[in-house]
């Protein structure tokens, strides 16, 4: 039984209703109704759903047992913002990303990381977004095409990453040898970070298998580094990382694993 399914909103129009039926087959998904009268969180529980994708005249939206998801590109436009001002990004020290880089993101999710990456690897890089959760991938993919902001800089770097459906472990064997300069991961993290209650409605609707050293060998495969986002050293120290980074006060540190001969 499948933990995501498509709906709609009560009463929908007929396009609304096509419209929800139309991403069920695209996403290999069920569309069930939605009932005239509950909560959504009642529809959720007896239908046994993690997260629904729900058809809306606000274009996609997902709900899941922690509230409802809107797609926005979240800390990615304060972070160009930095950038822009000449600040420094941890991602992008970590990656030591350059105009014209190539980025995998192995670990989607709202695309903060690789709108950042895309405006700072700008037109002539490329950045292509893995992400497992069809749900989750429907609202960003829509999201990174239609998201209004009034910084050209960051809607033209919204609108260059290439997002792709499928789970890391899938679609990694499918990409040619040094096909990236860099390959990243961002896992869930097993606990919350502190009161991060903005980024609570997206956990039950994301992919929470763990990274692990034959998922970075077959990362190591396309790019000379990986780059992972962690808490713990001694996880990334295990991962194979040889360098670890991050602020003095953050809480997240980035391991830096290069392939063999590969360091820059």
């Amino acid at each position: 039984m499948s933990i995501y399914a498509v709906t709609t909103i009560r009463s929908p129009e007929s396009d609304l209703l096509q419209q929800a039926k139309t991403w069920a087959k695209e996403l290999h998904l069920p569309f069930v109704p939605r009932p005239l009268h509950g909560s959504m969180e009642d529809f959720l529980a007896k239908k046994g759903l993690k997260a629904v994708l729900i058809a809306s005249h606000l274009g996609p939206q997902v709900m899941t047992e922690e509230g409802l998801l809107r797609y926005h590109p979240n800390m990615g436009v304060p972070r160009i913002r930095t950038l822009k001002r000449g600040g420094s990004d941890h991602l992008v020290t970590a990656c030591n990303l350059q105009p014209g880089m190539r980025f995998l993101d192995c670990t989607l999710g709202l695309a903060a990381d690789s709108v950042v990456a895309s405006f700072v690897t700008g037109p002539t890089g490329k950045v292509v977004g893995l992400e497992a959760s069809p749900v989750l991938y429907k609202l960003v993919s829509q999201g990174l095409k239609e998201y209004a902001i009034d910084d050209p800089d960051i809607t033209d770097a919204l609108h260059r990453i290439q997002p792709r459906l499928g789970r890391a472990e899938d679609l990694l064997p499918t990409f040619p040898a040094d096909s990236f300069d860099v390959v990243y991961f961002d896992p869930m993290f097993r606990r919350p970070i502190g009161n991060s209650s903005s980024m609570q409605p997206l956990r039950p609707a994301t992919y929470h298998k763990p990274l692990d050293r034959s998922m970075v060998q077959a990362a190591l495969r396309l790019a000379p580094t990986v780059v992972v986002k962690e808490r713990e050293d001694d996880l990334l120290r295990s991962l194979g990382a040889t360098q670890v980074l991050g602020g003095k006060y953050s809480k997240v540190r980035y391991g830096v694993i290069h392939r063999e001969g590969g360091a820059r």
